[in-house]
């Protein structure tokens, strides 16, 4: 399953009788995210890597896209899966509204990574569900609210995409997880500072006990 967002051009017009001022704008904060993208065969079979920098909320955000099929996972390595997972920072789960199949196959999958990247000390790892092919509703097998609940019992963003709005449906995914990653980035960062502040107060007692023996 392939979410690519295409880029957009814009442009602005000033009337000719009125002087062009120019603004300084800000410069945008930067980061940069490893996403992997799994779809069911029924959704896409090929494998790509790809780049892609959103603009979400003021912070440019490079994201490095890893659109693997579910299938080639299944019969790779799981050395390799265990590296995949630990790359990425998000992950986008894809399935047909029309292929049960690979509605059914979405909840195993957010297990094992759960498993791999949330420990004890770790925030929840960004994970969303997109039901794709919502344009083909007469062929659908899996309800909306089947979708949600599922999300729901997962904590994930839940999104449900068509093929006749790949742009805007693309942009909502990845502006959803942009925002988790971006959440669980600044939850990690300062955790980080405050076990730092931790060690640092607990070494200072630690001398101050030895010094006093």
């Amino acid at each position: 399953m392939v979410l690519r967002i295409p880029l957009r051009r814009s442009a602005s017009f000033t009337p000719d009788h009125q002087p062009v001022v120019e603004v300084p704008t800000p410069t945008p904060q930067k980061m940069e995210a490893n996403v992997v993208v799994l779809g069911a065969d029924s959704v896409g079979k090929s494998e790509s890597i790809y780049t892609h920098t959103l603009a979400v909320e003021g912070r440019e955000i490079l994201f490095h896209i890893w659109d693997f099929p579910c299938s080639q996972m299944r019969t790779d390595e799981s050395s390799s899966e265990d590296k995949r997972i630990q790359w990425a920072d998000g992950f986008v789960l894809v399935y047909s509204i029309c292929d049960r199949a690979s509605f059914n196959s979405v909840q195993p999958k957010v297990q094992v990574i759960k498993a791999a990247k949330e420990g004890p000390a770790q925030e929840k790892v960004p994970i969303v569900i997109v039901g794709n092919k919502r344009d083909l509703h007469h062929r659908r097998t899996v309800s909306s609210e089947e979708g949600r609940l599922l999300a729901l019992s997962l904590d994930c963003e839940f999104y449900e995409v068509s093929a006749a709005e790949a742009y805007h449906g693309a942009l909502m995914v990845f502006h959803g997880l942009a925002e988790r990653i971006c959440e669980a980035k600044l939850a990690l960062k300062k955790g980080t500072g405050i076990r730092s502040i931790v060690k640092s107060v607990s070494a200072v007692f630690a001398r101050k006990r030895t010094d006093s023996m």
